[in-house]
């Protein structure tokens, strides 16, 4: 039973498409889940095509790939500069959303 989803971000792909990083919590504990959603047009507006589920372990290995820490191994290949910049004209804004079940 899911007692709340906490929107941590919302990350825009192309007009009829997004990435959306939910916190979710339940009885059993939290998990992170990613959500790819679509725009589906007036009156059914967006929805989740597919989610990845990750667990607590997923989420710090995701982090320690994508980020650059000290001690990290120089033979690994590093990410391009441009992975790490937002886009000039982006309207990305944080937002927290919190909706309860009844």
């Amino acid at each position: 039973m899911t007692l709340s989803e906490t929107i941590l971000s919302t990350i825009p792909g192309d007009s009829s498409a997004r990435l959306v990083v939910m916190l979710v919590q339940t009885d059993d504990g939290s998990h992170m889940e990613l959500r790819q959603q679509s725009w589906g047009g007036d009156g059914v507006e967006w929805f989740t095509q597919n989610s990845i589920r990750l667990e607590s372990d997923q989420v710090a290995a995701l982090k320690a790939t994508l980020g650059v820490s000290s001690g990290v191994n120089n033979n690994r290949q590093r990410l391009p500069q441009s992975f790490g910049r937002l886009p000039k004209a982006s309207s990305w804004e944080p937002r927290i959303v919190r909706a309860d079940s009844a």
